[in-house]
């Protein structure tokens, strides 16, 4: 399986178990709805090294929010963020 395909499978299920889980908050849900599009659009359109550290922090900053509440949640968004790594984004 290619890296790509299986970044979009983890998006997937990152959007399934968003959806799943009652996050309480529309913001959070929000936010990490944006961050999936800004996931997508720079997997489309690679930028600047800015870019990609700019998401990686955003991405950091929500594990660490939704870790403890959302434990599968945060599981995904890791598996997202070092994939993401692996692929030198």
């Amino acid at each position: 399986m290619t890296s790509a395909r299986h970044l979009d499978e983890l998006l997937s299920t990152l959007r399934t178990e968003m959806s799943a889980l009652d996050i309480g908050d529309d913001d959070a849900r929000r936010r990490l709805d944006a961050l999936i599009r800004d996931i997508e659009t720079r997997i489309e359109e690679p930028g600047g090294a800015d870019t990609a550290s700019g998401l990686a922090g955003q991405l950091r900053a929500s594990i660490l929010k939704f870790e403890v509440a959302h434990p599968r949640l945060a599981g995904v968004m890791n598996d997202v963020l070092e994939k993401l790594s692996a692929m030198g984004i």
